[in-house]
């Protein structure tokens, strides 16, 4: 039994200490990574009337079990699932042994098996957030598209050469569509992009994109409020918001976007209502928030490389320069062949 208690307490405080460390470390979440502290020292001064007991019964040469493989991790979540549980499963084990009045500490153990629920649920929804950010952080080129401005051509064409010249994202936006009409050319699109390999994005539409299993949805100030979409997106889903200013990207962070569309950068027929922010605007946004920038607002192949130069500015979005182009594709490979060359590993792109 007290090999029991051993291997139980060393598997709570071990898993403690990685949930510790990783709401510290990557999760920036003090509260949490400080509860979980404490519940492990408390867990560490549990053991010490004991402790004579645990080491006396302790063999590590004679334990079949420690030969068992554990299967590697796929994502941050699959990490923070298993310690979570691990955190769980040996409190239960403590627990019920604390009923036999080996250990001590019954509600001890109780209180950390709830808190541990808890954590879980946070620390898993934190990794999500966190596995959808970084995937936002690869892309390069985002095109927008709608039949606005594809010059009369079919939007799937528009796309598909889109994709050939080397988009990473793409981005249906149709303002005047009937839901049903707008639901059939989503699910086309889903289809090409999905047979690519590349990012699928929605405006506005949340419903939609839930039909058709789009990769997310792009929000601006006057669409749906973001923890509302997300509330219905879930963990899984991209959500993008638009931020014209530093006041808008700073609240789009807090509640909740895994990116942000900053601009318009420059003068652009799309949005002539909206003054240019500039490169000020970006390094402003840049420097204040944590989240993936994606530039957007009159950016074209001749200018695209001093955008990119902004410090942590990696992806561009375009709209006219792509989808309205003569030649979509070389269009798009224009732009990615002028990014060439770009540091995106850096903490700035170098110019």
């Amino acid at each position: 039994m007290w090999r029991m208690v051993d291997a139980n307490l060393n598997r709570l405080c071990e898993g403690l200490r990685v949930l510790e460390d990783l709401a510290r470390f990557v999760f920036q979440e003090r509260a949490l990574a400080e509860e979980a502290r404490a519940f492990r020292h408390q867990v560490a001064r549990s053991r010490e009337p004991r402790q004579a007991e645990c080491l006396a019964f302790r063999d590590v040469a004679g334990d079949w079990g420690k030969d068992y493989h554990s299967l590697p991790y796929s994502s941050l979540k699959e990490l923070t699932l298993a310690n979570s549980r691990r955190v769980q499963e040996a409190a239960r084990v403590l627990e019920e042994l604390a009923r036999l009045g080996l250990p001590k500490g019954e509600e001890l153990f109780r209180k950390v098996r709830f808190w541990a629920y808890a954590a879980e649920k946070k620390l898993y929804s934190l990794a999500a957030g966190e596995e959808r950010r970084r995937r936002c952080r690869r892309w390069r080129l985002y095109v927008i598209v709608g039949s606005e401005h594809t010059g009369g051509r079919e939007v799937p064409a528009v796309v598909q050469a889109a994709i050939a010249g080397g988009a990473e994202v793409i981005q249906l936006r149709e303002k005047s569509l009937s839901t049903r009409a707008l639901y059939h050319l989503a699910r086309q699109l889903r289809e090409i992009t999905g047979e690519a390999g590349v990012d699928f994005i929605i405006n506005d539409r949340v419903d939609v994109a839930l039909a058709v299993g789009a990769d997310g949805v792009h929000l601006g100030s006057e669409d749906l409020p973001l923890p509302e979409a997300r509330r219905i997106l879930g963990d899984k889903l991209l959500l993008g918001a638009t931020a014209h200013s530093l006041e808008e990207a700073l609240k789009a962070q807090a509640v909740g976007a895994d990116y942000l569309g900053v601009g318009p950068v420059f003068p652009t027929a799309t949005k002539p209502d909206i003054p240019p922010g500039g490169l000020k605007l970006l390094r402003e946004v840049v420097s204040r928030v944590s989240l993936p920038v994606v530039a957007i607002g009159g950016i074209t192949a001749e200018n695209v490389r001093e955008v990119l130069a902004q410090p942590g500015v990696k992806c561009v979005a375009v709209v006219s320069a792509v989808a309205a182009a003569p030649d979509v594709k070389e269009a798009a490979a224009r732009l990615k062949r002028a990014m060439e060359g770009m540091d995106f590993d850096a903490a700035g792109s170098s110019p």
